[in-house]
């Protein structure tokens, strides 16, 4: 079975406790047994596994025991930095950082340890990170530290492709309302249509249902009448003919004007 090992980097000479577990696994570190448990404590973190879980435990001696006590004895920033450096050569680079930090707060222009977290002197003060690049002029766009130029030209391009993005969406806005418009008007217009058409059908249903009739009157009157749609003449009436007077014919012509 493959055999997971988390060394510390200690020398050949110092060694850590051990824990294997059944599987074959080992790490390394200050070990301690809690109940059902055993906990590794390592330079960067902590794991607890289940006692039925560890095959043995092998006690050695501890680089972090002694850098614990190495530590604890060291009382100003000089000795903090012995310290770092011994932690650092042995594998504990994390406590060394930890150290570090505690020197700077002692002796804020301590240049060894502020260069071992990252700092860089710039104009007469320590600075790292943001606060550095800002420093130098730089600005940061999206995620990345450029030149005040570079960025210029990125903030205007984008401002201008915003810019672009937005008069392609008001068209596309109004190209979707003039279609609306439009397909409303093309509804409405066949609504129109449909409605003449069926009046007009209307009208050729009633009117082939009915024939209007024609005969002349008495005294020179026309009479109108209608006809049912099968019958075979207009001549015989459906109705009584509807009679419209003339008046009697005048036995006295009328006198031609001079």
């Amino acid at each position: 079975m493959r055999t997971l090992l988390l060394s510390l980097g200690l020398a050949s000479t110092v060694l850590a406790d051990e824990v294997v577990l059944r599987n074959g696994s080992a790490f390394s570190g200050i070990v301690r047994e809690e109940g059902d448990r055993v906990i590794v404590e390592m330079d960067y973190g902590t794991m607890t596994f289940k006692k039925v879980d560890v095959r043995s435990i092998s006690r050695g001696s501890d680089v972090l025991t002694q850098f614990q006590d190495k530590a604890a004895k060291a009382t100003d920033a000089k000795g903090m930095m012995e310290v770092a450096a011994w932690a650092r050569d042995n594998g504990l680079a994390g406590r060394a950082q930890e150290l570090y930090r505690k020197v700077i707060v002692l002796d804020s222009d301590q240049a060894e340890a502020r260069k071992a977290l990252g700092y860089e002197k710039f104009n007469g003060q320590w600075l790292t990170g943001d606060d550095l690049m800002t420093a130098r002029g730089f600005v940061k766009v999206n995620g990345r530290w450029m030149s005040k130029d570079m960025a210029a030209q990125i903030l205007d391009q984008e401002a201008q492709s915003r810019s672009e993005t937005d008069r392609l969406a008001q068209l596309r806005r109004e190209g979707d309302q003039r279609h609306v418009e439009e397909m409303t008007k093309l509804g409405l217009e066949r609504e129109r249509l449909e409605l003449e058409k069926k009046r007009e059908e209307q009208w050729q249903q009633w009117w082939g249902r009915h024939r209007w009739g024609f005969a002349p009157g008495p005294y020179g009157g026309v009479a109108g009448y209608l006809l049912p749609s099968s019958a075979p003449s207009q001549t015989v009436p459906l109705t009584p003919p509807t009679v419209v007077p003339l008046g009697p014919p005048s036995p006295v012509p009328p006198s031609r004007p001079r």
